[in-house]
């Protein structure tokens, strides 16, 4: 099958022809554009739609899948929730691409979206048992126990980003404080560089760089030239990363974790230490658990598993 996908972040828009083997043939990214509302998003849809059909080479598409970044209903095709893009809330963005490709669209949270990614064609095929998580500029993911996709009363289930690591810690976006995404997501990481104003000034390296520009990236780039101050936050961030982690295990019990996101590209300078942290964190509870980085398409690969998923599954 060729299948379309779409994934609606905060900063962009995706569209990707792939094929139900796990192939990426094309892909076509956009800036998200936050203020123009439903109908914007959806003629921009439309466009990148027939724009990536044209440049694959491909006249028909059998299935489109959408993962979005916000709550979902799947089963209906709407957007709950939009913490990036306005105007979204309760919209049925299923419809009208419906309308005008003639397929069945397929609507899924975009860390849902990537956590199935891993189990058709990634690290959670060989385990029935596992937690996928993102770490990008926030913190997401989700999970498989005993083979079925942990979905949650209200397809909630899996937001591990918003458990609290750190009591009275700063203000999450979701208004608690001390979350995994407030200590230890992308966004978190140069805050606190940011924020360390006399640190920063002491930085041969990052001093120079304008505080706006400062990344997670940027972070762990200065970190493997040797800056003290990178060295600390990204090893606070570890610590936390791995209490996180630890907390996870003990609830469910995978016998693998799986990283993606942006941070999972900083490689052995996160994955090395993180494993450390995580055996230390474990104490007397101590159990046999991989930490592996996730596929290096998962965003791409999010958007059209998801058709697939359901469709095998015939779920929701």
């Amino acid at each position: 099958m060729h299948i379309l996908g779409f994934d609606v972040g905060g900063t962009k828009i995706s569209s990707v022809i792939g094929t139900d083997r796990g192939e990426i043939i094309k892909t076509v990214r956009r800036r998200t554009v936050k203020h123009l509302g439903r109908e914007h998003l959806v003629r921009q849809l439309i466009d990148l739609g027939e724009e990536v059909k044209k440049r694959a080479n491909v006249s028909s598409i059998d299935r489109i899948g959408i993962v979005f970044a916000g709550l979902v209903d799947g089963t209906k095709g709407i957007i709950k929730t939009s913490p990036n893009i306005l105007g979204l809330r309760e919209f049925n963005v299923k419809t009208p691409l419906e309308d005008h490709f003639r397929v069945n669209v397929t609507l899924e949270n975009d860390a849902t979206g990537a956590t199935i990614a891993e189990r058709l064609f990634g690290r959670g095929k060989d385990t029935d048992n596992f937690v996928y998580l993102t770490l990008s500029t926030g913190i997401g993911g989700g999970a498989f126990v005993n083979g079925r996709l942990l979905k949650g009363s209200h397809g909630l289930a899996g937001e591990f980003g918003h458990m609290v690591i750190m009591s009275n810690g700063p203000i999450c976006s979701c208004g608690r404080k001390g979350c995994l995404e407030a200590v230890a997501g992308g966004n978190s990481i140069a805050r606190r560089v940011s924020e360390s104003v006399t640190a920063l000034r002491g930085s041969e390296i990052l001093s120079h760089i304008d505080p706006d520009k400062i990344s997670a990236k940027v972070v762990f780039d200065a970190m493997r030239k040797g800056d003290m101050l990178s060295r600390l936050v990204i090893e606070e961030t570890i610590y936390y990363l791995a209490v996180g982690i630890v907390n996870i295990a003990s609830i469910l019990d995978p016998d693998v974790v799986i990283i993606g996101g942006g941070i999972s590209n900083a490689g052995n300078a996160l994955f090395r230490p993180l494993r450390d942290a995580i055996r230390e964190e474990f104490k007397g509870m101590r159990r046999p658990l991989r930490v592996v980085r996730g596929l290096r398409r998962g965003a791409d690969l999010a958007s059209i598993s998801v058709p697939i998923f359901y469709e095998n599954n015939h779920l929701p």
